[in-house]
């Protein structure tokens, strides 16, 4: 790991960020962001759907290969209730974040310790540690796409 500092996950920025969802909106794209990243670090995944829109969209891509896609909300919440079970702990933390037009993409580090054997060679108890890339894209105040690359 990196001698980067994490960026702190509930500070929100004195910049007016563009908001996302219209003029009734009261949450901009980074705090919608933000708010995930802390749901899933608590694995409290009825509060992390919350950011996300019905017809939501979550790609996971490792070494350039889709790996999971999850097409809805439903779909994403069965994926986030198994990822939370498998998991003793988890935690992302950004380390830097670039904000564009209903957009976002964020460097993550992710640790993680295994509750449960995922595979023969990913077994309780194993620690896994990765850098990667968060792209975030919003619409009418929610999530709408979300793609993890590792």
């Amino acid at each position: 790991m990196s001698g980067h500092q994490p960026l702190p996950i509930c500070r929100t920025s004195n910049l007016n960020p563009p908001m996302v969802g219209g003029n009734d909106s009261r949450m901009s794209a980074k705090d919608l962001f933000l708010g995930y990243i802390k749901a899933y670090n608590a694995k409290d995944v009825s509060a992390m759907l919350t950011f996300f829109d019905e017809a939501c969209v979550f790609e996971n891509i490792a070494g350039g290969k889709v790996n999971v896609r999850t097409m809805g909300k439903a779909e994403l919440e069965a994926l986030a209730r198994k990822s939370a079970e498998a998991f003793a702990s988890r935690e992302q933390k950004i380390f830097s974040l670039i904000e564009g037009q209903e957009r976002i993409a964020a460097e993550i580090d992710y640790h993680a310790v295994l509750q449960a054997d995922l595979s023969p060679e990913l077994k309780a108890g194993s620690q896994l540690d990765l850098r990667g890339i968060s792209v975030c894209e919003f619409s009418g105040g929610k999530i709408v796409r979300l793609t993890d690359y590792s």
